[in-house]
């Protein structure tokens, strides 16, 4: 028990004693610091308070280069119906129906190529007449009759 606590005061007292910074001048002038005496010459230097963290310059304030802020256009990304499973899909496919806001992948998906294209609207045909007319706009599906 004895032998513990000696070594736990002779460690604490090492710590300590570790903790000091030697300034020293080298030949050609130059100071420097270090956490040994580096030469006969050398001084401890104490620091009160030590701090760990903060600025590491000394009251520069550098203005850094910020890019200047654009406006973003806040047009939505992709189709009022976005993500559609696969499973939901094909169930539209074998259905043959389609939703407003699908994208015009979606409705490719489901119907197939359309027979004419005129304008924004896709005209499905079977036999020579009309089956469909779908209105695309911005890659979306806007309307159908």
């Amino acid at each position: 028990m004895r032998l513990q606590m000696t070594l736990i005061v002779a460690m604490s007292f090492s710590t300590a004693v570790s903790a000091d910074i030697f300034q020293c001048r080298q030949a050609n002038g130059q100071m420097v610091f270090s956490d040994r005496a580096c030469a006969d010459n050398a001084r401890i230097v104490t620091v009160d308070p030590v701090v760990t963290g903060g600025r590491l310059d000394t009251g520069t304030d550098v203005e850094t280069w910020q890019p200047a802020s654009r406006e973003r256009r806040r047009e939505p990304k992709g189709c009022d119906q976005g993500y559609i499973q696969s499973t939901q899909l094909r169930t539209f496919r074998a259905r043959r129906q389609v939703q407003a806001g699908m994208s015009a992948k979606q409705v490719r998906y489901i119907l197939g190529e359309p027979d004419v294209r005129d304008g924004q609207w896709w005209v499905y045909e079977h036999k020579g007449e009309e089956t469909g007319r779908y209105k695309i706009v911005g890659g979306c599906l806007d309307k159908w009759r």
